[in-house]
């Protein structure tokens, strides 16, 4: 009993790094960010009219659905690309399968700004899109394809598609083939075994895929920034001018919680789906 004892407290003794870090680099931000947040001046009392001015200046809530929606649009581009490119690298071959991992990872090991400005040239009224376009005689006028939402979703979505398309790849690839055939020799086309059997298997990894995308859409800034100009808004883009601008650290903050909450409340359901979907999987076997 002794022993056991002993070798229990050394497992624990493992977790004191690490809760230590955790505490340095999280927690005590956090604390001192909610602390903030609470001021209602820079010697005022706490309050909480900093977190009703999100809801109640007639701009921050406005802001902050936009962003929901961008996050959604940005979830979405990624799903219809990524989904796709994932089932390609299930059925490829070694070769085929590392060139477009190469291809799906490469826009993480590049600058933000390198590919941003990429896209400038891209998509600008003179870039390489509307010039060929216009040479095959389809447009008169350039087509606005950059400073919208359209150009934010494309920028983001160019590097974001990593996080969707390793999620679900793995996903896949844990699927028994013996499955998929079993279905198939029932006499079931492609697009049922699909629609019934793939796509359903392959839920956990998309739901962390989608998950993971939207809760990094919701906190890009750099991208909106670069390709939406000054068309386009985000809560991050508020909460930076908040503090660099205003210098009015205290609503920043109480924005920031208030991102943080909801960005919460997304992994939770997320991570409900998740398990729901496994006690169904249970039930049915």
């Amino acid at each position: 009993m002794a022993l056991r004892a002993g070798r229990r407290l050394s497992w624990w003794g493992l977790l004191v790094p690490t809760v230590l870090l955790y505490a340095l680099i999280f927690f005590v931000p956090l604390g001192v960010l909610v602390g903030e947040s609470l001021r209602a001046g820079s010697d005022g009392p706490l309050s909480g009219v900093n977190y009703s001015a999100f809801f109640s200046d007639g701009v921050t809530l406005g802001i902050f659905l936009r962003t929901v929606r961008l996050s959604l649009l940005i979830t979405l581009a990624c799903v219809l690309l990524g989904y796709p490119l994932a089932l390609f690298m299930r059925r490829a071959g070694p070769a085929l399968r590392l060139v477009a991992l190469a291809v799906v990872v490469s826009p993480l090991l590049t600058s933000v700004v390198v590919r941003n400005v990429a896209w400038l040239l891209v998509l600008g009224r003179e870039g390489m899109v509307n010039t060929l376009l216009r040479q095959a005689g389809l447009i008169d006028a350039p087509l606005p394809l950059l400073y919208n939402t359209f150009g934010v979703v494309v920028g983001v979505t160019h590097v974001y598609l990593a996080f969707l398309v390793m999620p679900v790849f793995s996903s896949l690839l844990s699927i028994d083939p013996s499955l998929e055939d079993a279905a198939a020799s029932l006499g079931a086309s492609r697009t049922t075994v699909f629609w019934r059997v793939t796509l359903p298997l392959s839920f956990p990894g998309l739901i962390a895929g989608t998950t993971l995308v939207f809760v990094l859409s919701m906190g890009v800034y750099l991208t909106p920034v670069i390709m939406g100009g000054s068309f386009v808004t985000t809560l991050p883009m508020v909460m930076t001018d908040l503090v660099r601008n205003q210098f009015d650290w205290p609503r920043a903050a109480a924005f920031a919680i208030v991102l943080l909450a909801f960005i919460a409340l997304v992994l939770g359901l997320s991570s409900r789906a998740e398990r729901r979907i496994e006690r169904m999987r249970g039930e049915g076997m």
